[in-house]
């Protein structure tokens, strides 16, 4: 990943700084060092994006860290056992010819040996702690992905229980309103007078139809939600 990338740059820009003579203080470029921080934040988001990626290919990643470590100290134990052998050789020849000190040439190689088998677990190590960094990383997007799901949850929840609090308003003042024009129209009705029988007006407010739809409209919208 590029994020990456570029922190690799700016652990290199640290290493390959000049050093400051008798301190472990260096003197790193503070323009280029500002210019790898701004990159790593702007690809901040990138690398959260991909979070699940990364979660995905985790065990195989601390499988090749653990793999490449095992191999570096097999590497080193072997070089050490190589330089052992050769101090015992070079201590065999000496005693031989000047009678040298055998023990101090077997100690030589022994720490040697011991000072390169550190080298390799210290490496070791520091793969070891990239690859944890790396992982709570993961845990932490993961973290971040499960939030924002469970608010678009209760987001999406509150708004069903909202319309239907609207449809059912709407419902109520409907029904309220076709009550009174059925009351209006029978009032109307008994107070005209006696005449030739008039064409029958369709009283839709008695329609169980017509009370149904709404009833059903309200329904729908609350499934479709």
């Amino acid at each position: 990943m590029e994020v990456y990338e570029r922190l690799d740059d700016l652990v290199d820009l640290v290493e390959g700084a000049r050093g400051v003579p008798l301190s472990d203080s260096c003197v790193v470029n503070r323009t280029i060092a500002l210019e790898l921080l701004e990159a790593v934040r702007a690809l901040m988001p990138a690398s959260l994006r991909d979070a699940a990626t990364i979660l995905a290919d985790r065990d195989d990643v601390l499988e090749d860290a653990t793999r490449e470590a095992e191999s570096r100290i097999a590497s080193a134990q072997d070089e050490a056992d190589g330089i052992l052998s050769r101090a015992e050789n070079e201590a065999a020849a000496i005693l031989s010819s000047t009678k040298v000190d055998v023990e101090q040439l077997l100690a030589q190689g022994q720490s040697d040996a011991a000072r390169t088998v550190d080298r390799a677990r210290a490496e070791a190590e520091r793969l070891v702690a990239a690859d944890t960094v790396r992982l709570e990383a993961e845990r932490q997007a993961k973290s971040l992905v499960d939030h924002a799901q469970s608010d678009a949850a209760r987001v999406r929840a509150e708004a069903d229980i909202y319309v239907d609090k609207r449809l059912a308003g709407l419902e109520d003042t409907l029904r309220a309103a076709l009550d009174q024009i059925g009351r209006g129209r029978r009032r109307s009705n008994a107070a005209a007078p006696v005449g030739p029988p008039q064409e029958a007006v369709y009283d839709f407010t008695q329609d169980p139809e017509v009370a149904g739809e709404l009833v059903g409209g309200r329904r729908r919208a609350s499934r479709s939600g």
